[in-house]
């Protein structure tokens, strides 16, 4: 049984929870999936209303989403207020939130306070494809759907059919996906670069701490805003994941394909524990930016509390 069969199933023996939590790295899937479900639980068969849900035009639906490195407070205020006025042409109201890690601790706690005590018949669909960077008790207020992961290799295929190089792809994969903005970061920024930028990091990361400190002035010019940094942590979290995979003979899932010799080194050296640790730190990293924390004090916690 699929992701969208079960919640189907769910809705028709009248067993909706007041909040899902989509989890998977399959973001397109999961984001059809969830407006499909919302038409479900609005419209049933209704086509008009179908295409309002569609348009993002129902009264009694709301979707937010950002293509920013947090979504900002104002979005969760409007959603708040809009949800707890009564529905309009349903008897129930959805709201979706896409990449809900995205959300500041403010905004998670906001939402929160909206599980604890959510308005009659109001459903929730929160999506992420890092459901570790959210709160523990937002976690236990969601029903989670978990989806089968991407295969991350036709993802890769499909953005070098669209000409962008094999190494940025596998790079851009650690961060999004979804086609269309992979294909727009790749076209605002110089993708090669910062992959180049992160692998001499990484490098110094486990060979030379002082100068991976030194070295973040030169990150950073690369990974210049938000939305680079993230991406930045993500790719070295998927060199290190490139490590890990190496240790355990997984290395058909390999993002940085031509760092092999590199990547054999490095796993041969390389305890769990260690790996571990940085896998912490990392996600870690991921939640004090998306707190606004100053990039550079974000990247010097990398260095000094990872692998030693």
């Amino acid at each position: 049984m699929d992701e969208q069969q079960q919640l189907t199933n769910a809705y028709h023996l009248n067993k909706l929870s007041h909040a899902y939590l989509f989890e998977g790295d399959d973001a397109q899937t999961m984001k059809q999936v969830a407006i499909n479900f919302a038409k479900l639980i609005l419209c049933q068969t209704d086509s008009q209303c179908e295409t309002k849900v569609s348009t993002y035009n129902h009264p009694d639906f709301m979707y937010i989403s950002t293509t920013e490195n947090a979504i900002k407070k104002e979005q969760v205020e409007q959603l708040v207020r809009h949800m707890n006025q009564l529905p309009i042409e349903s008897t129930n109201k959805v709201y979706i939130i896409e990449d809900f890690e995205k959300l500041t601790v403010q905004g998670e706690n906001s939402i929160l306070k909206f599980l604890e005590e959510p308005p009659d018949n109001t459903i929730a669909i929160l999506l992420s494809t890092k459901p570790e960077q959210i709160l523990d008790t937002i976690h236990s207020r969601c029903q989670h759907v978990y989806f089968k992961p991407i295969d991350k290799e036709k993802f890769i295929n499909r953005l070098v059919e669209q000409n962008m190089s094999k190494p940025v792809a596998e790079m851009i994969s650690t961060y999004t996906t979804q086609i269309d903005n992979a294909m727009a970061l790749n076209e605002e920024f110089d993708l090669l670069a910062l992959r180049k930028s992160v692998i001499r990091w990484c490098e110094l990361l486990l060979t030379n701490k002082p100068m991976a400190l030194i070295g973040i002035i030169d990150l950073l010019k690369q990974a210049k805003n938000k939305k680079l940094q993230s991406l930045t942590i993500a790719a070295v979290n998927g060199f290190f994941e490139d490590i890990i995979h190496t240790k355990v003979n997984v290395e058909d899932k390999q993002i940085y394909s031509d760092l092999k010799n590199d990547i054999d080194q490095y796993a041969q050296k390389l305890s769990f524990n260690q790996l571990i640790l940085m896998f912490d730190q990392l996600t870690e990293a991921h939640k004090k930016l998306n707190q606004n924390v100053n990039p550079t004090l974000v990247f010097e916690q990398i260095v000094i509390k990872g692998v030693s």
